[in-house]
């Protein structure tokens, strides 16, 4: 018996109203009854981008439809499976062009898109069918065309409302219906608001005091953990010093309001800001001195140029799962880095008042964890679980890749050329839009160059693996590399930005026990740990050999209970890590 082909539904609406509607459920059932009709295997799970807009492309680039092209790309969804929408305006809204590619990424992958029209008829697409039919294909650019058109026009609807609200609010007119947590607004006619301060804004006449008297945000931040006094908007994760720092720093607590514009994608201030907008919530003195007030902590520790935590994204605490923090202390003129549970170090408490985590409160020397953890990735690689498969397919599809992105910089640089030459020929009347055109295809230009130089990256990784080279290999070359790069902060930099995506690809997670004293490397997907001891008053470089706990046996005499409830407790933990 043949097996049925996978159909999967794909549901995109631009703001979270219209699921409220009758649009989801008319969605939801069309895709039901037409893999019925079609005798597809209709899959469960539905990508959905709710509040996603496609007119920027985010639904592509951030969104569920992106992580629905990258599963196919990877195998995860069979290749010749059916994605259905309700029209072809749910995929894209960008430019027809711009539409047009994304189409022809899904065609050419093997996927089969069925689009129902604004008639209830059925159009099916393959990348057969749109090459073969002019027809076809010239309705599929009227509608992407439609679409771009529609969302521009919206667009600049949405612009000159904007423009409205702000002209009334130069003439006092109180206009923002969304203004500070600390500000209550209440409606009096269209359009128009009165302001009253809330009962957060004690909170805030509190942080700017703190700050006015030199406490570091930081510092602020932990205290107001401890007191467990809400955050300005309901967070599980407490309060941080970017928090303090965005609240200090804003000037709407005296009482100012900046009206903002959104230019590609970005909201910039417009226009000149109105003093005695809103109700001030603490004095012009207070909020100087709480700017001029200096602390060496004030703002904490910045990113920095050399990627100082390779353990990004893979530590955790063993008592909480928290993710830990690092944490710099200089002493006697040395810089010495910690890594320390996060919700034990801010304070962290629960919704009824009881510490999140009271174990976590040893620091781990982070100098010489790494340095035992990269000491010991070949016995961490040596396993035959950690050789990597598909490798011809990905370079393959690099190749691909890589000689259409080569073909369109070379598209770019022609027209660049024709360009310098008409500037011989054209009236001075006309030379601004052809500065503009030519500025516009220097950042098609530009962007083109990084997409080639991430493929061409992508592809040397993939020949690495087809060499048989598992992540471990890897990372000791990465180290070499690295360590012979110290005074080239820029190149050692993406050195280690690189270690620490291959150590995501085979380690699950570090766990770090304060009790103990110890933390364990997890990893092949749960089937072994590596367990270190951390060591204490010791200088320069160190030797441990782990104490290794093979997790298979268990694996074994368990393997479907152990493999759901690992992965689902992975997926969560790793979520959990990445927030």
């Amino acid at each position: 018996m043949e097996n049925k082909r996978l159909a999967y539904s794909y549901v995109r609406m631009s703001t979270e109203k219209q699921v409220k509607g009758d649009s989801l459920r008319r969605q939801v059932e069309w895709s039901k009854s037409y893999a019925l009709r079609s005798d597809l295997d209709l899959q469960e799970q539905t990508y959905n981008d709710i509040g996603i807009s496609a007119w920027k492309g985010k639904n592509r680039t951030d969104g569920a439809l992106g992580l629905f092209i990258e599963r196919v790309k990877d195998g995860i969804i069979p290749a010749n499976s059916y994605l259905l929408v309700e029209n072809l305006d749910r995929l894209s809204r960008m430019t027809p062009l711009e539409a047009l590619d994304l189409f022809k990424d899904l065609l050419k992958s093997g996927i089969t898109v069925v689009a129902r029209g604004e008639w209830d008829d059925e159009e099916v697409y393959t990348w057969e069918t749109i090459n073969r039919s002019a027809s076809q294909l010239q309705a599929t650019i009227s509608v992407m065309l439609r679409a771009n058109r529609e969302s521009e026009r919206k667009s600049q609807l949405i612009r000159a409302a904007f423009d409205g609200k702000r002209e009334k609010s130069q003439k006092g007119i109180k206009t923002n219906h969304a203004p500070p947590s600390w500000i209550t607004p209440t409606k009096v006619a269209k359009g128009e608001y009165v302001y009253a301060l809330n009962e957060k804004a004690d909170t805030i006449r509190w942080i700017f005091e703190q700050s006015a008297n030199g406490v570091g945000f930081d510092k602020i931040a932990r205290m107001l953990n401890e007191k467990a006094i809400p955050t300005l908007r309901p967070s599980k994760r407490g309060w941080w010093y970017t928090n303090v720092a965005k609240i200090v720093e804003n000037r709407s607590a005296i009482g100012e309001y900046q009206s903002l514009s959104e230019e590609k994608g970005k909201y910039l201030p417009k226009g000149d800001p109105i003093a005695g907008f809103y109700p001030a919530v603490v004095s012009n003195d207070l909020w100087l001195r709480a700017q001029k007030s200096t602390h060496k902590n004030r703002k904490g520790g910045r990113a920095g140029t050399r990627f100082s935590n390779l353990f990004d994204g893979l530590a955790c605490c063993a008592h909480c799962q928290s993710p830990m923090y690092m944490q710099n202390n200089s002493r006697s003129g040395h810089q010495f880095q910690y890594l320390v549970c996060s919700a034990n170090w801010r304070k962290l408490k629960s919704l009824d008042g009881r510490p999140i985590c009271q174990h976590g409160t040893f620091r781990f020397r982070y100098k010489q964890a790494e340095q035992l953890v990269l000491d010991n990735v070949d016995e961490f690689g040596v396993s035959d679980q950690l050789r990597i498969k598909r490798a011809s397919d990905e370079v393959l599809q690099a190749d691909e890749a890589i000689a259409d992105l080569t073909m369109k910089l070379a598209d770019i640089n022609r027209a660049l050329r024709r360009f310098a030459q008409t500037f011989q020929e054209v009236d001075e009347n006309e030379l601004p839009d052809l500065v503009a055109v030519m500025k516009q295809r220097e950042i098609e230009k530009k962007n083109t160059q990084i997409k080639l130089e991430n493929f061409e990256h992508e592809r040397a990784v993939a020949v690495a693996r087809q060499a048989q080279l598992d992540p471990a290999t890897a990372i000791r070359a990465l180290r070499l590399e690295w360590e012979a790069a110290d005074n080239d902060d820029a190149t050692r930099y993406g050195l280690r930005v690189r270690c620490n995506r291959a150590m995501n690809e085979f380690i699950d997670f570090i766990s770090f026990d304060s009790n103990e004293q110890t933390y364990t490397v997890v990893l092949f997907g749960g089937l072994r740990a590596y367990r270190f001891k951390n060591q204490a008053l010791v200088r320069g470089p160190i030797s441990q050999r782990p104490h290794v706990i093979d997790l298979s046996l268990y694996v074994h005499a368990f393997a479907e209970q152990w493999t759901g409830d690992y992965v689902k407790k992975l997926r969560d933990f790793k979520q959990k890590l990445s927030t």
